[in-house]
């Protein structure tokens, strides 16, 4: 089970866009391209402290942010070297779903530009930000897959206690909007810097 943002899609720079041009109108600080970099190395909760968000806000926000991001959806570029990776583990017969935080058309709609949809069992998204490990659990249910063969890749903080609550193992990849570090101390199952890592991992399930 992959997480969508970050993960599949490099979606960074269309998501700080969206949340600075929203930033004036929700009262919280907009962030400086600059800044970027080393705000990678806070978890979403640590993020929203440091941004100043309202908290009663942040479903509003969050409504906006994916309706806005919905319409870049079809032409985001997928992180470097996943359409290949996710091919190949469709060919090997593993079975793949997205679930994410963000809204399931802004995914398919992804998909479908990147020739992916039918690499997928499903796809799963929406709720809160911190909702993803009852959507995993879900999925699991859904198509009769049991937590001990199942896995998680994800990019943030939030999907290694995802993973951990729905009872599958957690893959971090370092190429999305957490650190390596701020990732390395929650002690993920896998820590993989490079795509192809996903192919061996799969083959060990």
């Amino acid at each position: 089970m992959f997480d969508f943002d970050g993960t599949l899609a490099d979606s960074l720079s269309a998501l700080v866009a969206i949340t600075n041009r929203l930033a004036p109108e929700f009262g919280f600080r907009p962030t400086p391209l600059a800044e970027v970099e080393a705000l990678k190395g806070l978890t979403a909760r640590q993020l929203i402290r440091h941004s100043g968000i309202p908290i009663l806000k942040i479903p509003a926000l969050l409504r906006r942010v994916r309706a806005e991001l919905h319409q870049y959806s079809a032409t985001i570029a997928p992180c470097a070297g996943m359409p290949e990776i996710i091919r190949a583990l469709s060919a090997q017969d593993h079975r793949l779903a997205v679930i994410t935080s963000n809204t399931p058309e802004a995914v398919q709609a992804f998909l479908a530009t990147h020739q992916l949809t039918d690499c997928f069992l499903s796809v799963d998204g929406g709720g809160t930000l911190f909702r993803k490990g009852k959507l995993i659990a879900r999925c699991l249910e859904q198509h009769q897959l049991a937590a001990s063969d199942a896995v998680y890749v994800g990019d943030e903080v939030r999907d290694i206690d995802a993973a951990r609550f729905a009872g599958v193992r957690a893959v971090s990849v370092t190429w999305g909007f957490n650190s390596r570090a701020a990732l390395a101390t929650m002690d993920p199952d896998w820590l993989v810097d490079e795509p192809n890592r996903l192919l061996a991992i799969a083959n060990q399930l």
